[in-house]
């Protein structure tokens, strides 16, 4: 059975306020005048409120919104663990001053700690170029390198 992808956290928040947006196009014309004013404001409120909370949770427990970091073992070593290395974040440029942007972000990611391991990719529409960039430890790779 296929793993399932992990939903996002804004992506429930919209599914929410989809479903009370739903909900008042089809209940809102049978309310009373007082009670369409209430509810007027609060279909306005939810969704900030939502949005508000999810943000406020993300700054003060953002680990809560990530699964734990998963681990495979090696084939030659069942107690040996090695630990995967995260998807690349893709960085796509395009315009005239694209190549000192892409240059610039190259530098910048060389001057993130290599713990945890990074990777990036970036992309230069104009000249049609992908760069892979991988920063990790020497350890990490050197372990890389013998798995």
């Amino acid at each position: 059975m296929p793993e399932a992808q992990p939903v996002a956290p804004l992506t429930i928040i919209a599914i929410f306020a989809g479903i009370i947006e739903a909900s008042a196009l089809a209940t809102l014309p049978f309310l009373s005048e007082s009670s369409q004013s209430l509810y007027t404001w609060f279909l306005v409120g939810f969704p900030f409120f939502l949005t508000a909370l999810f943000f406020l949770t993300l700054n003060f427990n953002y680990k809560s919104f990530y699964n734990p970091v998963s681990s495979k073992t090696t084939s030659d070593s069942p107690t040996a663990t090695v630990t995967e290395v995260p998807e690349p974040i893709t960085v796509i440029f395009s315009g005239p001053d694209a190549q000192p942007m892409l240059e610039q972000q190259v530098r910048l990611a060389l001057a993130q700690s290599p713990e945890p391991a990074h990777r990036w990719r970036f992309c230069n529409l104009e000249k049609n170029q992908c760069a892979r960039l991988s920063v990790c430890t020497l350890e990490q790779d050197a372990a890389n390198l013998r798995g």
